[in-house]
């Protein structure tokens, strides 16, 4: 590498914001316990899968670690006898399954450490925390008067953003907090340009966007220091929480729920837009609007976190938009985090869906509208409105922003720098418009397999049915002496003798195909046997003796025919007086 090349900065490669799916493949017993195998799936990419081994216990310390949240997680009870019984290990392994799922569902769970490093331990098990502190000592090194008081919770839902108390000699008075981030997947900027952006966010000055005191950046990350509001941010209002806690104990099952009222929606919302607009206009990426990076003081936003678009970490929403192909540039995810902030300000509950449902709780028309037409199935699909447009809006624009003549907008970006921030703005579009194609081409290739399986089982219900019916035609005709088609009785052969004649045996029913039966032999009816001659009356009324052989019976019979005499017969009378021989 040549000397003066410039290089670019390491930057964290995951993505901590792709879903993960698990599925306990089966179990095993390994030095007299139970673990059980599960694999795990990452992201829309279906090369990223790995497998790992865990025990019941440590189901049980993942249980532990995310209670504080609040959260009603069903884990399947412990029990100490009988608990290598096959039977049972097959019961406990589905309500793990459903533990599973519960956990990874939820946005709150599925973003903490403890939910990411019981499922993917090789990239997070890492002392991240240490390691944040050692950076943010470095970054400190240079700076005259600084110094790091100590660590606050995990107060944000970032795995690699880490949050501190700081103490400026020059400002006693005031309550700092830095905040140390890991550069992200979507950093495109070098060092030297990162620098120099660095320097002009240091310089920012807008009404509704946070001033800076301290921005320094390393070729790990960026450290950026603000005063602490005691408020907490939009989110902390609305859900009633301390700011300082822990995010899962803020915000994973808070207490109450607050609304704002119309007036408060459309005031913080047209601030909103006034400031997302002016970072617009200066050609700076944003994309991490959220009602966490929203401070209010005296009836007046404040955005923070403006820097996360250059440190090129994910957006909280990204799992959401990533599912809609049209929304895939900069102002576009800008205006659709926008319409998820309106939502909770109104209805005082996050949306967590990627698109609202028909069922919106109750709210005033105007507002309703307005995220209809982001945050709807048809919008999503068809297309959000711009900045200008909302702004436009008539429940917006009836505000009037109360604006000083200290109220200034000031962002100088150097013309070089500026150039790269379109060169980055084009790198993350077209990173989301790749990863937005594989989803797409997941969710056909899900469809696909959904349709060729239903497909499947039509067909093997098809041929059961068609099995069953023959099995039961052919039940019948066993019980009831039926023959089969195409075979006819003769008339002049008795039941018995027809019945013997033109019963066949059906073929055996085996495997998925049944055979046809073989035609019925063609029945061949026996000569009609011909009834013996009743022998004639003796002349005394008396029946011939017993028959003798057939020929003597012939020749008398010839005998007696040829010497019959007429008037050898008695003479009769009737009632009616008529004489009949």
């Amino acid at each position: 590498m040549a000397i003066f090349e410039r290089q670019v900065s390491r930057k964290v490669l995951l993505d901590d914001t792709e879903p993960i799916t698990c599925q306990i493949e089966n179990w095993r017993t390994v030095d007299g316990h139970t673990e059980f195998v599960i694999k795990v799936h990452r992201g829309p990419f279906s090369d990223h899968t790995w497998k790992i081994n865990k025990r019941y216990n440590d189901f049980l310390k993942l249980h532990q670690s995310l209670q504080v949240s609040g959260i009603p997680l069903d884990l399947p009870p412990k029990k100490l006898i009988g608990n290598m019984d096959p039977q049972f290990i097959s019961e406990r392994q589905k309500g793990l399954q459903t533990y599973l799922n519960s956990v990874l569902m939820n946005p709150i769970l599925v973003s903490s450490l403890p939910a990411r490093s019981f499922v993917d331990p090789a990239n997070y098990c890492q002392p991240f925390g240490e390691l944040a502190l050692q950076h943010v000592s470095l970054a400190l090194r240079g700076e005259v008067g600084w110094e790091v008081v100590g660590p606050l919770a995990e107060i944000g839902w970032r795995i690699r953003k880490h949050f501190y108390t700081l103490k400026c000699k020059s400002m006693p008075k005031e309550e700092l907090i830095g905040s140390w981030t890991d550069y992200g997947p979507d950093k495109y900027l070098d060092d030297k340009d990162m620098h120099s952006v660095f320097k002009s966010l240091h310089q920012i000055q807008h009404p509704f966007i946070e001033k800076i005191s301290l921005c320094l950046c390393t070729d790990i990350g960026g450290l950026v220091v603000r005063n602490f509001n005691k408020n907490g941010s939009l989110r902390d209002l609305l859900c009633g929480s301390k700011p300082k806690l822990s995010f899962l104990k803020k915000y994973g099952n808070p207490k109450g729920h607050k609304q704002l009222s119309p007036d408060e929606i459309a005031l913080y919302g047209r601030q909103i837009l006034e400031a997302l607009k002016f970072l617009h206009e200066k050609g700076f990426p944003y994309g991490h609007l959220q009602s966490g990076n929203i401070l209010i003081e005296n009836d007046r936003i404040k955005l923070l976190d403006i820097e996360n678009g250059v440190l090129g970490v994910p957006s909280y929403y990204r799992p959401y938009f990533m599912q809609h192909k049209r929304i895939s540039t900069s102002e576009a995810i800008d205006v659709y985090c926008f319409g998820h902030v309106l939502y909770e300000m109104a209805i005082g509950s996050p949306l967590h869906e990627s698109v609202m449902l028909d069922d919106v709780p109750e709210c005033p028309p105007q507002i309703k509208k307005i995220l209809e037409s982001i945050l709807s199935h048809d919008a999503c699909k068809n297309g959000l409105p711009n900045i200008e447009t909302l702004l436009s809006d008539s429940f917006f624009a009836k505000v009037q922003l109360n604006l000083t003549s200290n109220d200034k907008a000031h962002f100088k970006i150097p013309t070089a720098a500026k150039e790269h921030l379109k060169t980055v703005v084009t790198k993350i579009e077209e990173r989301l418009k790749g990863e937005q194609k594989v989803v797409r081409s997941q969710k056909l290739l899900t469809k696909v397999q959904e349709m060729m399986s239903s497909e499947e089982e039509r067909k093997k219900h098809r041929s059961r049915m068609k099995q069953e019916k023959l099995l039961k035609q052919q039940k019948s005709k066993d019980g009831t002496g039926k023959k089969p088609n195409g075979v006819e009785r003769c008339d002049s052969v008795n039941s018995s003798a027809a019945t013997s004649i033109g019963t066949s045996t059906p073929p055996s029913v085996t495997g998925s195909t049944v055979p046809s039966p073989p035609p019925p032999p063609p029945l061949v009816c026996p000569d009609p046997v011909v009834p013996p001659v009743p022998p004639p009356l003796i002349s005394n009324g008396t029946e011939p003796h017993a028959a003798v052989p057939q020929a003597k019976d012939r020749s008398a019979l010839l005998s007696a025919i040829t010497s019959f005499n007429k008037s050898a017969l008695k003479k009769t009378q009737n009632n009616d007086g008529a004489v009949d021989i």
